[in-house]
């Protein structure tokens, strides 16, 4: 060993992923030391994982090894590990479950991938325990996607099986995109998610500036959809 402590990294050694979009669309909003090494250890430990599903309770994390003296060392210890937990899930780059049992209540938290993303839809859905004997519930702000958060307050509560098309829309079209056919379909009170996924593939297929929705008067809109100015009905799409 050197003088330093530390000989070099070797020539094969297991690593951790981190996305290159972490660095332009998640690390700019961290505001504290604490924040960035909450993700690093998070994504370390969650890739320690076997299986299809990955998480960690945040009791797990704290005494992954090594997390607490880093904190100790540069984050502001176990308050600046708290503060880095909870700048993850308001950034989106994580998602919390609150995991209900016996024993009371523990954080599960998941880095926002879509295989995440699908055990979080089937967990909330509950075709999928996280743990025996526990149940699931969302922490805000954390709903990710967005699209659960759409779906619940402008239909109603999410199956598993519009779980898996919500998580496949996500995958498809832009998130300004799913924003704007929740908008309209509301506007319209179609408040299904056929209308919304109708929406979104026509936009795909002819191009959203081909759509007069989103650029129509509510008005404009009735008319085009549920009936013309002299009273005819015009087919819905």
């Amino acid at each position: 060993m050197t003088e330093g402590g530390f000989d070099g990294f070797p020539g094969i050694a297991r690593g951790t992923v981190v996305p290159n979009v972490f660095f332009s669309a998640v690390l700019p909003n961290f505001t504290a030391a604490g924040d960035l090494l909450a993700f690093l250890w998070l994504s370390r430990a969650v890739q320690d994982q076997r299986g299809e599903v990955r998480f960690v309770t945040t009791a797990q994390l704290w005494r992954f090894d090594g997390v607490a003296a880093s904190f100790e060392a540069l984050g502001g210890g176990r308050a600046g590990f708290d503060r880095g937990i909870a700048a993850c899930i308001e950034t989106g780059a994580v998602i919390a479950l609150e995991l209900l049992g016996k024993d009371g209540q523990e954080t599960a938290l998941f880095i926002n991938n879509p295989a995440s993303r699908r055990a979080v839809a089937r967990a909330r859905g509950g075709e999928l325990q996280l743990r025996p004997e526990t149940a699931v519930r969302a922490l805000p702000p954390t709903a990710p996607p967005g699209i659960f958060r759409l779906y619940e307050e402008n239909i109603g509560t999410i199956t598993p099986m519009v779980g898996e098309r919500l998580l496949e829309a996500v995958d498809a079209y832009p998130a300004e995109w799913i924003e704007e056919a929740f908008r309209e379909a509301a506007e319209l009170n179609r408040r299904n998610w056929r209308y919304i996924e109708r929406i979104l593939q026509n936009w795909a297929q002819e191009g959203r500036g081909n759509e007069t929705a989103g650029r129509d008067t509510f008005e404009e809109q009735k008319q085009r959809f549920l009936g013309g100015p002299l009273g005819h009905v015009v087919r819905n799409r």
